[in-house]
């Protein structure tokens, strides 16, 4: 094991040496950290926009940048020293093929330490010296506790079950676009028939969130477990989509919560008038979240609205969002996603050195960085599109085994307060990424094993 300890900090030593690379990388996060800070002390908006800019800039360059380092250096970290022949130095030694890799990738796991820990607390820091300096009033220090520096769970009503009347509504449309297209084989019909349902289905959601003018629509969240019993506040987020846009591109609302349906426990209504197709948050005391952890929220769209029916989608419609811990252990969980990342990445690459040439190997990988962080767009795009639909099961089934980072990158929970998770359930998609990478990593040891670096001539 010693073996492979040294392997490991020769690499991070050699990483290290290179001036170049140090001044470069220090140049460019002192650059977006603090360089970016100092130009938004200047900025004419409110603290808490500032920190959530900050947060956001800052952690998405950090990832962007420590990934194409990642990339270069963990394939150079074998490919190189295959092609100047400087691993037959190893090689030759008691030093088994896989001490070898497993020294590289210790290596880049050492080296993303230091170079995630130092970015990390520098942008923490940077982030708390605005919290302190930038809030001009106390009602900009209160927004900045509760809205950004803060881990908020999310808790959203459940999806009303209209899968019956998709299935009717979809087999009727369907017997009326065969006749309408002359469709007859099983395979454009079963086509036809995921795209109705499908359109179906979302127009069915749409219509069990509108509200017409002079209606009322009511939720109940469960689960909610503030930190704070006493005191503090839960905020009930939302969107709102309208059927006709009104001149004034806002509506009236008013606004119904308590511990008990509102409806029938009656209570006192809240008023508000907000713009269309914007998020809104609004706070609601603790004390009306029952001790079970339910909160009835009503909304009632009145008739000064009319003919505008207001319309909550069911996935980003409305939330309710409440502190369920703090902004250090919540900053620490999301670096530490991105270090797994970071080291998913890393298997990629020393795995491709050990059989690809560089530039293959740099190309190879960097594909796969891009599909991972593009994968719910392909997804998207295979569905919308009219490619060949014999090649999308294809496509959907490898884009799987490529890491979608995007799936658990940690940029928007921080940037908006939200609560990082590190319970399995919830990371579901990082877990089968560590165990793709496993098994790459696994493939790769077998290639170096068994590849000839070298040939005895006698």
């Amino acid at each position: 094991m010693n073996r492979v300890w040294a392997i490991a900090w020769n690499l991070v030593r050699e990483v290290l040496r290179m001036r170049f690379f140090l001044f470069f990388l220090i140049l460019v996060t002192f650059a977006y950290t603090i360089g970016f800070s100092l130009w938004l002390h200047g900025a004419d908006s409110m603290a808490d926009e500032k920190v959530k800019f900050l947060l956001s800039y800052s952690v998405r360059s950090m990832f962007g940048l420590l990934s194409l380092v990642t990339i270069f250096v963990s394939i150079a970290a074998v490919s190189r020293e295959i092609k100047r022949k400087e691993i037959f130095t190893v090689t030759t030694k008691p030093v088994s093929r896989g001490e070898i890799l497993l020294g590289k990738f210790l290596g880049m796991a050492l080296l993303h330490l230091l170079l995630v820990g130092a970015n990390g607390v520098l942008i923490y820091s940077c982030a708390r010296v605005l919290q302190r300096t930038e809030p001009k009033s106390d009602l900009e220090k209160a927004k900045l506790q509760e809205l950004v520096f803060v881990a908020r769970r999310s808790v959203k009503p459940p999806v009303p079950d209209v899968s019956q009347e998709v299935e009717d509504l979809t087999q009727q449309q369907l017997e009326l676009k065969k006749q309408e297209l002359g469709i007859t084989d099983a395979e454009t019909e079963s086509h036809m028939k995921n795209i109705i349902r499908r359109e179906i289905g979302k127009q069915l959601l749409l219509y069990k969130g509108a509200v017409p003018p002079g209606g009322s629509i009511t939720w109940k969240f469960s689960g909610i477990e503030p930190r704070d019993r006493e005191n503090g506040f839960v905020f009930i987020r939302y969107k709102q989509e309208v059927s006709y846009t009104p001149e004034s591109l806002a509506t009236d609302g008013i606004w119904q919560f308590g511990p008990e349906d509102p409806t029938l426990a009656g209570g006192q209504w809240y008023s508000r008038r907000d713009a269309i197709r914007t998020v809104h948050e609004f706070p609601v005391p603790v004390r009306e979240v029952s001790a079970d952890g339910d909160l009835y929220v009503t909304y009632r769209n009145p008739v000064s609205n009319d003919p505008v029916s207001v319309i909550y989608p069911p996935d980003t419609g409305i939330e309710v969002l409440y502190a369920a811990g703090g902004f250090e252990a919540n900053f620490l969980r999301a670096l530490l996603v991105m270090y797994l990342s970071l080291l998913i990445l890393s298997v990629w690459g020393i795995a491709a050195g050990a059989w690809l040439s560089f530039p293959v190997a740099v190309l190879f990988v960097f594909m796969v960085y891009l599909f991972g962080l593009s994968s719910n767009f392909i997804v998207d795009a295979l569905e919308m599109g009219t490619a060949d639909r014999a090649q999308k099961p294809v496509i959907k089934a490898i884009l799987p085994v490529f890491p979608q980072i995007s799936d658990y990158h940690p940029v928007d929970q921080i940037e908006k307060g939200r609560y990082v998770s590190w319970y399995f359930w919830d990371n579901i998609t990082l877990v089968k990424d560590l165990a793709i990478a496993t098994v790459v990593a696994l493939i790769g040891f077998l290639i170096f094993k068994f590849r000839e670096l070298a040939r005895v001539i006698v």
